[in-house]
């Protein structure tokens, strides 16, 4: 039986999406720079320290626990995610949620974002996310479904792909061995990116205060005489 034109235009849409998603895999490391950069050159109008800096630091932390666990599950195979995935993996924090480095690297960039203090762009980074991640896990979901079948099909009816359950949505392993000597030698690359970006926004906080500073210092050198003072 046919199918009609609405089915054949979502199923073309489907597997461009697919492809453009088999590509951004492929690209990951170097889709965020162009924004990183955007963060580091757009100047700020008015500081606001402990307003952006707290939560950026939670988002961070956040961000990066879920990556750690996620990565303590997972192994060695949290960097070749896709056709190269041995087993699928369903403790840990994938018991909850389907796609939790993914969501760790969101939290990682809101986190980037409110110590930019530049707010205006959370809204910038979600929509920035949908486009990236939304391609990779519908090209993900293919490579999983061939590879697993009826194994995956079942876990992904039960556990949310992009909202954490507040409960465990899939049954845990007897014994789950955690990885974590494994997950901090993994993320390390993580660690070193966020340390240099935290410097480089401090150093822009720092001079974008510079002319303020010289500015009082000028003034306060300055000391004019006293009008009809006798020498």
């Amino acid at each position: 039986m046919p199918l009609s034109p609405e089915r054949e235009d979502g199923s073309a849409l489907r597997s461009r999406l697919i492809a453009l998603g088999e590509f951004l895999f492929r690209q990951r490391s170097w889709t965020p720079l162009p924004f990183l950069l955007l963060l580091l050159m757009c100047r700020v109008q008015e500081s606001r320290d402990l307003v952006t800096w707290l939560p950026g630091l939670i988002f961070l932390c956040l961000g990066e626990g879920l990556r750690l666990w996620g990565v303590a599950v997972v192994g060695k195979d949290s960097r070749t995610r896709g056709s190269g995935v041995a087993r699928l993996v369903t403790d840990g924090p994938y018991a909850y949620v389907r796609n939790p480095l993914y969501l760790g690297n969101l939290l990682l960039t809101l986190g980037v974002t409110f110590i930019s203090e530049l707010l205006w762009m959370v809204p910038v980074v979600v929509a920035l996310f949908v486009l990236q991640y939304v391609p990779i896990v519908l090209w993900e979901e293919e490579i999983l479904s061939e590879r697993f079948g009826v194994q995956y099909a079942a876990y992904r009816q039960r556990v949310p792909r992009w909202i954490p359950s507040g409960r465990r949505r899939w049954p845990s392993a007897s014994k789950v061995a955690y990885q974590w000597r494994a997950s901090f030698w993994s993320e390390r690359s993580t660690f070193v990116a966020l340390a240099f970006l935290l410097l480089l926004m401090a150093a822009k906080e720092n001079l974008a205060h510079l002319p303020r500073c010289l500015r009082k210092h000028s003034t306060r050198s300055v000391v004019p005489h006293p009008a009809g003072r006798a020498f």
